[in-house]
């Protein structure tokens, strides 16, 4: 059992709060967030696990206020993007893969805290950025090889147990996106956390937002965060199912 002595030790009570706390909240006071507090969010959100520390990832915080006006509408004008003081695009980036790869490729090399490694794993640590990580990623041009790299995981997966990793255009965006809304709950929990509320967004004119950014045909939009101190009478009744209907243990 965990000490308070101990540096690993957590309290589970004050998380509980923060996550039967955390809302979306649909109404906010005009209030911005200090700088230094979303900041440390958005740090937290950069903590989320994600594979291959490739960080497939993007938050864009949208300041400039004629695009956050424009923002505002490519939202539908939904009641927290209009209220919102802070609107944050949660962007799945798979086309990061090739500059992870060389980030984690230097860290490895490098004597940076955390990469304190034995030379086995350090050798092990080459031959997957140095190989394995472009043979799951590098689908040539259009991504023609994506479907032969799928037929042939199935193919392999009738004789034996194999890895069945996401393959194509739409593998690596599916990839991207999984990892990125993990990153967006731990900003949502951080947020909460620091006595802040949220409301995540799926509806969104995402080609427009998209062209308002300037972001690339492979990035695609996970969500845009609304985000601020929420006003009385902008949070709804919190309601769940039965949680049997969701949880089994088989």
């Amino acid at each position: 059992m965990m000490t308070t002595a101990d540096p690993l030790a957590c309290d589970f009570e004050a998380f509980a709060r923060v996550a039967r706390t955390r809302r979306s909240v649909r109404a906010y006071q005009p209030d911005a967030i200090p700088d230094e507090v979303l900041d440390k969010c958005l740090d937290l959100a950069l903590l989320a696990p994600n594979s291959h520390n490739l960080e497939p990832w993007q938050f864009i915080e949208v300041r400039d206020p004629a695009k956050l006006a424009r923002l505002r509408i490519l939202c539908l004008n939904q009641l927290p993007a209009r209220e919102a003081p802070h609107l944050i695009v949660a962007v799945a980036r798979p086309d990061f893969w090739r500059m992870g790869r060389r980030l984690m490729q230097a860290a490895i090399e490098s004597d940076a805290p955390g990469m304190h490694l034995p030379e086995d794993v350090r050798v092990a640590l080459r031959a997957k950025y140095r190989f394995i990580i472009p043979m799951i990623f590098q689908d040539g041009p259009f991504h023609i090889l994506g479907p032969l790299k799928r037929f042939i995981l199935w193919a392999i997966g009738l004789f034996t147990i194999s890895w069945r990793f996401d393959a194509g255009r739409a593998g690596q965006t599916l990839w991207a996106t999984r990892t990125t809304a993990l990153a967006c709950q731990n900003l949502m929990l951080a947020l909460r956390a620091a006595g802040f509320d949220s409301c995540p967004m799926e509806g969104f004119d995402e080609p427009r937002v998209k062209r308002l950014l300037g972001l690339p045909g492979p990035a695609r939009i996970v969500m845009v965060l609304a985000a601020g101190r929420r006003a009385d009478g902008g949070v709804a009744p919190l309601y769940r199912f039965d949680r049997t209907l969701y949880v089994r243990r088989v």
